[in-house]
C-alpha cells in the first residue's frame, strides 16, 4: 500500500516514541510471511531478493550472487503477494546495479505505482570488501551508486532505508538525508544456513552505537536501527537496540528462516514421537496436578522463576520469613503458600495488619492494677500455625526487637507480665521493600534483619514482568470464567498492556481482564480492553522528604525512567516531568552518571 512519506515517517517516530516501544521491520519475500509479520505488529515490511531466497532452501548471501534479475525477481513476487496483503508500508528492495542512473526517475515512479511506500538498498556492496570493493568502487558500481539511487527515491516521494557496515557509508547517508538508517552488523548467525558471527550482542551492539552518533551528528534525530550478526532473539534484539541507543529492529532471516527450520523440525519430530511422548505427558500433568499448580505464582520471567524456587526453599520449615514486595504484587498469595506447604497447612493462618496492633494485641496483656481481663495476643492465638504480619515495615521499632527475640527462641512475655510463654507459630513478615532495602532505609531495626538475613524472597513489580502479562491473563479469565474455553490474549491487546506503567500490579490486571471479558469471546483484542489512563504512564514522583529512605526512594525512580528510555536523558526528563539539567543534577547526586 502506498504511503505518503511525511506521514509515514511521523507515524514511525510516534512509533518509537514511548518506553517499551522499538521499531520492528520484517524483511521478507513471501506473503505469507508478510501476513503473519503484520498481525505480529510489524510496523514496515521490506520486500527483499534475499527473503525470496530463503524460502526457496538457500542463505541469504545468495542475493549477492548474479541468478537473477534483482529488481524484475523482488518485483514479480512483491507486487503480487505483498502490496496488497497489509496494510503495513512496504519498501522495495532495489539493486542499484541494474539500473542506469538515468533511468532511475522511471524506475522510481513504476516503484511507487506499484504500491510501494519506499525503497530499501538490497543487496548492496556495503557486505563486499577488500581488492574486489576497490574495484567496483573504481568503476562507478560502489556504494555511491546506491546512495544516488536512495536520493532518487526521495526525489520521487518514497521513503527511503540505507543499509549500510561501515561508517563512511553511514556518513555518505546521513549527508544525502535518508529517512531511515540500518546498521547491517552481517549476515545473521543461527540455524543450519547461518554464517557465524565473530561477536557478541553487546559487542555488536557498542559498534553500532558509534557509527549511529555520527549519524545524528550530521542529521539530528534520524531513525536508527539495526540488524543481523549475532541477534537472532528478541532479547538480542532488546540489548543490542539499548547498548546502540537504536530506534529498532530490521529482522530477515531471525523472522522468517529460524522460526521455520525450528517449528517444521519440530512438528515433525512431534508427529514422528507422539505415542511416546504422550505417555510422558500424561505423567508430568499428574505430576503438576498432585503439586497443586493452581496455588504457583505464575510466569515465567526470571524474577519469577526465582520467587518460586526461594519459595520452596523457605516453604520447608517453619522459621520466620520476610515477603517483599508492592502492592498488588502477590504478596499474600506467597504468604499462603507457605502456610500451605509448610508444617501447619492443616490450620488456618491467621493475618493482621501491623499498622492497627501495639504490644498488647501482638503479645497480650496482664491485668493492670485497676483490675481487667487478661488479653491473649495474637502471637498465642497463632499457636500451631502461622501467623502472617501485613505492612511489617510499618511496626513500631520496640515491636520489631520483641519479635525478633520470639523468632529466635519462640519465647515471649505478656504485657505487664513476669512470666515467659512459649508459642509455635510461624512469622511471615509482609513489606513494601525488599529485606535488605528496608533494613537500608530502616523500616526495620537489625536484630529483626539479622534474624531474617538470608529468609527473604522478593516479588517485582508486574511492569519489571510484562512477559508475563498473557500467562497471567488466560489464569485470571480460566479463574472468573471457570468452565469456559480458554481465552487468549491478541498480539494488539498485548502491545497496548506492556505500554502501560501497572501502578496497581496484579490486582489492576484482574480487573483489567474482568472488564475486558464482558460480551469477549475466546480472544481479548485491544478493542475490547478498558481506558488504561494514557497507556504509558509516569510514576509516581516520591515525596520531598529527608533521610535516607526519600533519597532511596528519589534514586530508584530516577533509574526506573532511564532504564525504560534506554538511558536517553531528553526523553527519561520529558518521561519524569524534568528539565534536562535538574535531571542531569540528580544523576550526579545519585551517582548515576557514567
Amino acid at each position: 500500500m502506498s504511503r505518503d512519506r511525511h506521514h509515514l515517517l511521523e507515524d514511525l517516530r510516534r512509533a518509537c516514541s514511548g518506553r517499551h516501544t522499538l521499531l520492528v521491520g520484517a524483511a521478507i519475500g513471501t506473503g505469507m510471511a508478510a501476513r503473519a509479520a503484520a498481525r505480529g505488529g510489524a510496523d514496515f515490511l521490506l520486500a527483499l531478493a534475499a527473503g525470496r531466497f530463503r524460502n526457496m532452501g538457500t542463505s541469504s548471501i545468495a542475493t549477492m550472487l548474479a541468478l537473477k534479475d534483482a529488481n524484475a525477481f523482488v518485483a514479480d513476487f512483491a507486487v503480487a503477494e505483498i502490496v496488497a496483503a497489509t496494510g503495513v508500508p512496504v519498501f522495495f528492495g532495489a539493486s542499484a546495479w541494474g539500473i542506469a542512473e538515468e533511468d532511475l526517475p522511471a524506475f522510481m515512479d513504476r516503484v511507487r505505482d506499484w504500491g510501494f511506500a519506499g525503497v530499501v538498498n538490497f543487496p548492496t556492496v556495503a557486505h563486499v570488501d577488500g581488492r574486489f570493493r576497490e574495484a567496483l568502487e573504481r568503476t562507478g558500481l560502489g556504494f555511491r551508486r546506491e546512495a544516488c539511487m536512495l536520493d532518487a527515491a526521495r526525489a520521487a516521494g518514497l521513503a527511503t532505508i540505507g543499509y549500510f557496515c561501515r561508517k563512511t557509508e553511514a556518513v555518505m547517508l546521513a549527508e544525502i538525508g535518508i529517512d531511515i538508517h540500518c546498521f547491517n552488523v552481517g549476515w545473521n548467525a543461527g540455524g543450519a544456513l547461518g554464517v557465524p558471527s565473530g561477536e557478541s550482542v553487546l559487542q555488536a551492539g557498542n559498534r553500532a552505537r558509534g557509527v549511529i552518533k555520527a549519524i545524528r551528528t550530521i542529521q539530528p534525530g534520524a531513525l536508527c536501527v539495526v540488524e543481523g550478526g549475532p541477534i537472532t532473539t528478541p532479547q538480542d534484539m532488546h540489548e543490542a537496540c539499548r547498548e546502540a541507543r537504536a530506534d529498532g529492529y530490521i529482522g530477515g532471516s531471525t523472522i522468517d528462516r529460524l522460526p521455520s527450520e525450528s517449528s517444521i523440525e519440530e512438528v515433525t519430530a512431534a508427529f514422528k514421537l507422539v505415542s511416546s511422548l504422550q505417555r510422558r505427558i500424561d505423567s508430568l500433568e499428574r505430576q503438576l496436578d498432585r503439586d497443586g499448580r493452581s496455588l504457583g505464582l505464575i510466569g515465567r520471567t526470571a524474577p519469577m522463576v526465582e520467587a518460586r524456587a526461594r519459595l520452596e526453599q523457605l516453604a520447608a520449615d517453619h522459621g520466620p520469613v520476610w515477603i517483599g514486595g508492592p502492592e498488588g504484587s502477590g504478596r499474600s498469595l506467597a504468604a499462603s503458600i507457605l502456610h500451605a506447604r509448610g508444617p501447619w497447612r492443616h490450620r488456618k493462618p491467621v493475618t493482621i495488619d501491623a499498622r492497627r496492633v501495639d504490644a498488647g494485641w501482638l503479645f497480650g496483656a496482664e491485668p493492670g492494677e485497676g483490675g481487667g481481663r487478661r488479653r491473649q495476643g495474637w502471637v498465642e492465638v497463632a499457636d500451631g500455625t502461622t501467623l502472617v504480619i501485613e505492612h511489617a515495615d510499618c511496626l513500631d521499632p520496640v515491636l520489631q526487637a520483641e519479635l525478633a527475640a520470639f523468632a529466635e527462641d519462640g519465647l515471649f512475655r505478656r504485657q505487664g507480665g513476669q512470666d515467659s510463654l512459649r508459642s509455635t507459630a510461624r512469622v511471615v513478615l509482609v513489606g513494601a521493600m525488599p529485606l535488605d532495602a528496608a533494613a537500608r532505609a530502616g523500616a526495620i531495626v537489625p536484630e529483626l534483619a539479622h534474624r531474617l538475613a538470608r529468609r527473604d524472597m522478593t516479588l517485582v513489580p508486574l511492569h519489571e514482568r510484562l512477559d508475563d502479562i498473557p500467562l497471567l491473563v488466560e489464569r485470571f479469565a480460566a479463574a472468573l470464567r471457570p468452565g469456559a474455553d480458554p481465552v487468549r490474549l491478541a498480539p494488539s491487546a498485548f502491545r497496548r498492556l506492556i505500554a502501560h506503567d501497572w501502578p496497581g500490579n496484579l490486582r489492576e490486571l484482574r480487573t483489567v481482564v474482568e472488564q475486558a471479558l464482558r460480551g469477549s469471546g475466546d480472544v481479548i483484542d485491544a478493542a475490547a480492553l478498558p481506558p488504561l489512563d494514557g497507556g504509558r504512564l509516569s510514576p509516581s514522583r516520591p515525596v520531598a522528604e529527608d533521610g535516607p529512605a526519600a533519597r532511596e526512594a528519589e534514586r530508584e525512580w530516577i533509574l526506573g525512567g532511564l532504564r525504560r528510555h534506554r538511558f536517553r536523558r531528553g526523553e527519561t526528563a520529558r518521561f519524569l516531568g524534568l528539565s534536562r539539567k535538574t535531571l542531569y543534577n540528580k544523576m550526579r547526586l545519585h551517582g548515576l552518571l557514567d
